[in-house]
C-alpha cells in the first residue's frame, strides 16, 4: 500500500509526530483533530483511484488518518458515488475527505471533500 500511495502525484502521507496528509500543489496539510490540542472530532482521509502495481488497471484505495476518517469515506461513497463518477469517470484521481464525527459514538456526522478532486494525468 505504501508504494501505491507514493505513486500519487499530488497527495502524500507525511509522518510529522502524527500522520498528516499533504497537498503538494497547495502546500496545505491535513491533520486529524484527534492529534491536535485541544482535540476536536474531525478526521481526514485519503481517497483515490491509482494504477495497479502490475499495470493491469486501477484500484480504488482509501484510508483515514484514524478510523473515523475511513468511516467517513465509506459514508461519502455510499451517498455521493454518482457525483464523484460524474467528475472523474474512469480516470485516476485523488482527494482528501474531511470528516466530522460524533465524539460519543465515533460515527460520521458529515463527510465532504476537503481538497480539490485531482484528476491524474494518464501515462
Amino acid at each position: 500500500m505504501g508504494a501505491l500511495y507514493e505513486s500519487d502525484p499530488v497527495l502524500e502521507w507525511v509522518k510529522d509526530g502524527a500522520w498528516t496528509l499533504r497537498d503538494r500543489r497547495t502546500g496545505r496539510s491535513y491533520r486529524s483533530g484527534e492529534d491536535s490540542e485541544p482535540a476536536r472530532p474531525v478526521d481526514y482521509a485519503y481517497l483515490g483511484r491509482l494504477a495497479r502495481p502490475d499495470g493491469n488497471g486501477n484500484l480504488l484505495v482509501f484510508t483515514g488518518i484514524h478510523p473515523h476518517g475511513t468511516l467517513g469515506v465509506v459514508d461519502l461513497l455510499t451517498s455521493e458515488t454518482a457525483t464523484l463518477w460524474g467528475q472523474v469517470g474512469e480516470n485516476r484521481f485523488s482527494c482528501v475527505v474531511g470528516v466530522e464525527y460524533d465524539p460519543a459514538t465515533g460515527e460520521p456526522v458529515r463527510a465532504e471533500l476537503a481538497s480539490p478532486l485531482y484528476r491524474h494525468e494518464e501515462p
